[in-house]
């Protein structure tokens, strides 16, 4: 498994209600990008930017519903966790919240992948993903880079027909077979 962080969030152009998660592995050399909705990536940078302030992280957490319910668990339960991501279905990740050496019979807790980086914030439990995972879904991090890379198999119908609908009209015959064909296997009634 690899250890990744929250990097940062990040809009996307012309998507009014769409922004990007961007995780790092701790080398910070290839990112995992992830979609969610601008409210909970606003609440995600607010969040992680609330830590760089004692005073400001504690007024900020004091008010937060994930706060109230983590100061229940002990610190050193908090230790024994981490986040497990392991598969992409349907164009989002799989997370879990795990215990570290929990009885195999004990079910881990399943999170949306917006979800768990808060938590990881918030609680500084770690991240992880499966080797294989990172590999065929993480892109290289350039910190000077002005854009990012979104794999296609994690974009949203109507982001998938948008694109398809621009490589059309710029005549990209190749990259609009590809945003067909994602479109077929993953919405086969669209």
């Amino acid at each position: 498994m690899v250890r990744i962080k929250f990097k940062y969030t990040q809009e996307i152009v012309q998507a009014k209600f769409v922004n990007l998660i961007i995780l790092t592995d701790e080398k910070e050399s290839r990112q995992l990008v992830v979609i969610t909705d601008k409210p909970t990536a606003t609440n995600i940078s607010a969040t992680y930017e609330s830590r760089k302030s004692a005073l400001t992280r504690k007024k900020f957490f004091e008010r937060s519903a994930l706060y109230v319910a983590l100061s229940l668990l002990p610190d050193e339960m908090k230790k024994l966790m981490f986040i497990h991501i392991d598969a992409l279905v349907d164009g989002q990740y799989h997370a879990h919240l795990v215990r570290r050496n929990a009885d195999i019979n004990e079910p881990d807790h399943d999170l949306r992948i917006s979800e768990a980086v808060l938590l990881s914030i918030v609680a500084d439990i770690p991240i992880y993903i499966d080797d294989h995972l990172w590999r065929i879904q993480s892109t290289i991090h350039n910190k000077l880079s002005n854009g990012t890379s979104i794999p296609l198999n994690t974009l949203p119908l109507p982001m998938l027909k948008e694109a398809l609908q621009q490589a059309i009209d710029k005549e990209n015959y190749e990259m609009a077979k590809l945003l067909n064909d994602e479109i077929h296997n993953r919405f086969p009634e669209a």
